[in-house]
């Protein structure tokens, strides 16, 4: 015989079924374990993706207004708006532009005599607005002024030695370089700050061909450091965005480890960073397949890598390490405090089996067989034929326990991802929400307003309805700021924004702020006469208010209107209808303001 009658039979019982139920629960953690480090593995992936979006998102909020500055200052330029002879006349018009752009650092003029004016936004000290320029200084010499009551020079704070020679900046070398259109200068090091900048430029050309002057729009990169670092990346992760044609490191999420700046007042590069962590990254390039996790230093991180793309031939990357270990170490965790109760569990069964053997040997080796063929939810719910004896019942209660705690373990990990990436969806919509408003009034943005005429343009154009726009203005409305202060002008803005919002009719059309005092309704499915009633209307109500005012004769706050409309058909310019009702609101000014021209009829 194999076995003598001297062994226990006991232990010939729980031998087996140990065994058995040992492999099942291996299986089991195995298992556990894999899914776990996957879970780890796409969570970790998803909060990089989504700190990715964010980071490009803020870049974009930074750099979307700067291309419509520097066209705005050179058409100003050329058309006289802003003077060329006496630049001190320009300082209020730049000192608007950089209080309504809280993300510009300096919007500039430089003329090609090297003269140069910039209302300027210190990079540590972003409440406090300056003017800067050297036309003041016999040696050219570059001064801070503290913007005076009629915003133009007043007590100088600031002194940078030596002449001051605008063409040798990068903002005016890439402008002079491409004369044609905008440009994006170098990243270079500010004069009097251990920060750096880049800037947007524009050659402004004449009639002749002659480059007259260059304007800029600058911001400065310190911001997206501090963006950056106040990101909660989580897991001990790193954010870096990098130049894609040099590789050099434009911010950090975590400056005191990753720093940016060498103590030369440069910045590094990835390949000659002393962190030996950075050194060992791949090659970042347009058309590189990189990998989604890389080993560096003995330790496994998740790579994301995105490409931020400026325009104008500028592209960034944004690279989000994330350390495997770290996100995973919670979830190991759990699995190893599964383990260990595993096995607890076991010993208690063999002692349980080692009393019992003779009594419930047939039906602990049911229960083996129903948990080695079981999945987890079968096994939580198992509902076997109830046994003779308690401690058989017992024993299937405990496995039943065991699947349901983790069950419930998986239930509560999938519970945390899913309230993770809802947090991070919320903070991305309200991001959304804010591009597309106007900061001051709360109604839409000129961006806004642009892809809705497009759509209301296509819409009409395939139904063949009209489509009608009324451009409003505030009159003498630099009067009004004048007298009562840019406060009160920015209330009264606000007004007629809700004033013109709540006569809107209907739910297809929209107010936008169009550019300072200015709004512009968009009226789908709106005839000429519709939209010129409406413009009366809006009008009329709001000299009712009587909204007080005493620095012009009327005594109250009154609007200019001039509206368009056209029918549009496939050879008809969408441009034309925004320009005919600016024709008319023009009119309406030089006829003496507070009343509606008529549109004209489109038929270009």
């Amino acid at each position: 015989m194999l076995f003598a009658r001297s062994y226990p039979l006991r232990l010939m019982i729980i031998l087996p079924f140990s065994f058995l139920f040992f492999v099942a629960a291996a299986v089991f953690c195995l298992v556990s374990y894999q899914n776990s480090e996957t879970l780890a593995r796409s969570m970790g992936h998803s909060v990089a993706q989504e700190l990715g979006k964010r980071i490009e998102q803020y870049v974009e909020s930074l750099t979307e207004v700067m291309p419509a500055i520097t066209d705005i200052n050179a058409k100003a330029l050329l058309n006289g708006n802003l003077s060329q002879t006496d630049l001190q006349q320009n300082t209020p018009w730049l000192l608007s532009q950089l209080q309504q752009h809280p993300q510009l650092s300096f919007v500039s003029i430089a003329m090609m005599d090297g003269r140069f004016v910039a209302a300027s936004r210190p990079p540590n000290q972003p409440d406090h607005i300056q003017l800067a320029s050297n036309i003041e200084s016999a040696d050219h010499h570059l001064i801070g002024y503290a913007p005076s009551a009629d915003q133009h020079f007043g007590e100088q704070q600031s002194h940078i030695p030596g002449p001051y020679d605008p063409s040798k900046r990068p903002f005016v070398q890439c402008a002079i370089a491409a004369p044609q259109q905008a440009c994006w200068g170098d990243i270079y090091h500010y004069l009097d700050s251990d920060n750096f900048g880049i800037s947007l430029s524009r050659a402004v050309v004449d009639d002749a061909g002659k480059i007259i002057a260059v304007v800029a729009a600058d911001i400065a990169l310190n911001r997206l450091n501090n963006f950056m670092a106040q990101l909660d990346i989580g897991f001990n992760g790193l954010a870096l965005l990098v130049e894609q044609h040099n590789g050099k490191l434009i911010a950090s999420s975590n400056t005191a480890l990753i720093p940016v700046n060498t103590p030369n007042r440069d910045r590094y590069q990835i390949a000659n960073h002393p962190s030996a962590l950075l050194q060992q990254l791949p090659t970042f390039s347009a058309n590189a397949a990189l990998p989604h996790s890389i080993q560096l230093n003995n330790t496994q991180y998740l790579l994301e890598a995105i490409q931020i793309d400026l325009g104008l031939g500028l592209s960034w990357q944004l690279v989000v390490l994330l350390p495997v270990e770290k996100i995973a170490e919670p979830i190991i965790q759990q699995v190893r405090d599964t383990v260990l109760v595993t096995a607890l569990i076991l010993l208690l069964l063999i002692f349980i089996g080692a009393a019992l053997a003779r009594k419930i040997a047939g039906p602990i080796e049911n229960i083996a067989a129903a948990a080695s063929q079981n999945t987890l939810n079968q096994l939580a719910t198992a509902n076997t034929e109830k046994a003779s004896y308690t401690e058989v019942d017992d024993l299937k209660d405990s496995l039943a326990m065991l699947a349901k705690a983790q069950l419930n373990s998986i239930h509560m990990l999938e519970q945390k991802v899913q309230h993770r990436t809802l947090a991070l969806q919320q903070a991305n919509e309200r991001l959304t929400r804010l591009s597309e408003q106007d900061p001051l009034t709360g109604i839409a943005n000129r961006r806004v307003f642009s892809e809705r005429l497009k759509s209301a343009w296509q819409q009409a154009l395939e139904q063949q309805q009209p489509l009608s726009v009324i451009l409003c203005d505030i009159d003498y409305f630099k009067s009004y700021n004048d007298h009562f202060g840019h406060q009160a002008g920015d209330e009264a803005l606000r007004t007629v924004a809700k004033h013109l919002e709540s006569h809107l009719p209907g739910s297809d059309g929209l107010v936008a702020r169009y550019g300072g005092e200015e709004f512009i309704l968009l009226l789908p499915n709106t005839s000429a006469a519709a939209a010129g009633q409406l413009a009366e209307t809006l009008r009329q109500t709001l000299c009712e208010q009587a909204l007080h005012r005493e620095d012009v004769a009327q005594g109250m706050i009154t609007l200019s209107f001039g509206y368009s409309c056209i029918c549009p058909t496939a050879h008809d310019e969408m441009r034309l209808l925004i320009k005919h009702a600016d024709e008319q609101l023009y009119q309406a000014k030089a006829n003496g303001r507070n009343q509606v021209q008529p549109a004209l009829t489109v038929t270009d």
